[in-house]
């Protein structure tokens, strides 16, 4: 008899439990929020400065719950894709409801006046052969939007012989934080000459022009000194096959003589185009 009693009791405690449970669970399913928040964009094209922020990326995004009502202060910038092409990338935003329902959405940035890396460099690639040629020395590489990337810069040379004069070609890769990569060959000249020939200083050893402009490569010109300090300026003869309505890299060479006949020489490299 008492044992039947504890049957009862169990099967009415589990009844009674399934049936709250049953409740609370459809009640919490009606109340459940499964509807997916929408996000629009009202440019599919959103044109950027260099210089501009995630917050920058959001224009033009709103975001709307069925639920919730509006989203738009939640939308936030997932990811920012490296270039698809050269300087736009793909921005995914992202947007989260009370419930933890996401909603994705893309469109493409475009950053105005973008332009590739560029080379640069703090001194003459001519060297005498008596001296240590350091190809890193001089080269450097900036940037838009990273800015200095010079740590970023791998050299090459397929026929640099060291100890040997001559004419050598550098080859140097550079490449950004958003996959853009530039490329540029120089020339390397080793000459037999000493290291106590005139130096010669210029403002500027590698320039970017634009087709057809005009020039002063004399003004370029810095100093030119022999051993003794002696100014010599005024004598530095300037040679150049530049052609500045043709796209390509130029070298433009200063020369200089001392009371001795030691000569001096320097180089400005020049990109046209």
């Amino acid at each position: 008899m008492m044992m039947r009693v504890v049957r009862l009791a169990f099967a009415l405690i589990f009844t009674v439990t399934s049936v709250i449970f049953g409740v609370v669970y459809i009640k919490e399913k009606r109340s459940k929020d499964y509807t997916i928040p929408e996000i629009k964009i009202s440019e599919e094209v959103l044109e950027v400065d260099l210089k501009s922020t995630y917050q920058d990326y959001l224009k033009g995004v709103t975001a709307y719950d069925a639920k919730d009502g509006d989203l738009t202060d939640r939308v936030v910038v997932e990811s920012v894709s490296k270039f698809i092409t050269k300087g736009v990338c793909k921005v995914t935003y992202a947007v989260c409801d009370k419930d933890n329902n996401v909603a994705n959405a893309t469109r493409k940035i475009k950053f105005k006046n973008y332009t590739s890396p560029q080379f640069r460099l703090s001194g003459s690639l001519c060297y005498s052969i008596y001296e240590t040629i350091n190809l890193f020395e001089y080269i450097s590489a900036v940037d838009c939007i990273d800015g200095l990337i010079t740590k970023n810069i791998i050299i090459t040379s397929e026929d640099f012989a060291g100890s040997s004069t001559g004419v050598f070609t550098i080859d140097a890769t550079v490449t950004n934080s958003k996959g853009d990569t530039s490329k540029i060959s120089l020339p390397l000249i080793v000459e037999d000459r000493s290291v106590s020939a005139p130096k010669i200083e210029l403002s500027e050893y590698l320039i970017y022009a634009d087709l057809n402009e005009q020039k002063d490569f004399r003004s370029y010109l810095v100093s030119a000194k022999d051993s003794k300090d002696t100014d010599l300026t005024k004598s530095v003869r300037i040679e150049t096959n530049i052609d500045m309505t043709k796209e390509g890299l130029y070298s433009v060479h200063y020369y200089v003589t001392d009371s001795f006949g030691s000569q001096g020489h320097s180089v400005l490299m020049v990109y046209v185009g």
